[in-house]
């Protein structure tokens, strides 16, 4: 999740919070549905920004679209820094905020170009109702749905009744993508086969796998974003007095020599 306020007005900000890579999309084996036949499918990158209102959002969006596939309006961050800014779940019942920064991105990028939301669930499943009309009415290209409401913590298992209503109340309409509890091929295949979704999102599972490490090196992962995701990783690994280093590593190098010092392997793909 990207400030699109901050990434709007300073360099800093966009040579810090976004870089790529032609070869970062990656390409993927996909089977047809209607037929046994595959294909070679590019894949996608889609930047997420946070925003409390539609100037920032798509002077953000207007900066950056040249350069992903799509974009993406933070509706679910229940971190309480975030809600009071009024971004992320803020937005939950802000569906008129929600309606203006879709439009007034639509007139900065075009009606083509894919501009998504990604909410949580509420409480009062006719709020959630509401939120996916308002999106859709305004032109979102698809929904990602997390089966938590904001009050509730990871912890909590994941509502998959609440996202099969997600995907009823969009009709067919765009597409709903599931997230939440997400770790392997076999618990994705069961949400999308409970849910009837047309797509899932892995958030954890994928910054918990270790292959991270090695593909952040081989891209060139600024530092403090490597540092940042391996303290998400690593947090129920590390002793308190461990963690208590390893926030304070510099480097690249020194962060990969401490953890092979507790005994961690980060060798190169083999």
């Amino acid at each position: 999740m990207i400030l699109a306020k901050e990434f709007s007005r300073s360099a800093v900000a966009r040579q810090s919070d976004f870089t790529t890579s032609t070869n970062e999309r990656g390409v993927f084996v996909m089977q047809e549905r209607s037929s046994n036949r595959k294909r070679l499918v590019r894949g996608s990158l889609i930047a997420q920004f946070a925003a409390s209102e539609a100037t920032s959002f798509a002077d953000a969006a207007e900066l950056i679209w040249p350069h992903i596939d799509g974009i993406d309006l933070n509706c679910g961050c229940p971190q309480p820094w975030a809600y009071k800014e009024r971004i992320g779940s803020f937005l939950l019942r802000q569906p008129d905020t929600i309606r203006d920064i879709i439009h007034t991105t639509r007139g900065r990028v075009g009606q083509r170009f894919p501009i998504s939301i990604k909410i949580r669930i509420d409480s009062d499943l006719k709020k959630t109702d509401q939120l996916i009309q308002t999106a859709i009415h305004a032109g979102a290209s698809h929904i990602a749905v997390h089966g938590r409401t904001r009050h509730q913590p990871s912890t909590a298992p994941v509502s998959l009744e609440s996202i099969s209503f997600a995907v009823e109340a969009a009709k067919g309409v765009v597409p709903i993508v599931a997230n939440g509890d997400a770790w392997s091929f076999v618990d994705s295949e069961n949400i999308r086969e409970t849910t009837g979704v047309q797509g899932v999102m892995s958030a954890r599972g994928l910054l918990a796998n270790p292959e991270f490490v090695w593909l952040s090196t081989s891209y060139g992962l600024p530092f403090g974003l490597f540092h940042r995701h391996l303290q998400y990783m690593l947090e129920d690994r590390l002793m308190k007095q461990e963690r208590a280093v390893f926030t304070q590593l510099p480097s690249l190098a020194s962060t990969i020599d401490y953890l092979e010092s507790l005994g961690m392997d980060f060798g190169e793909e083999s």
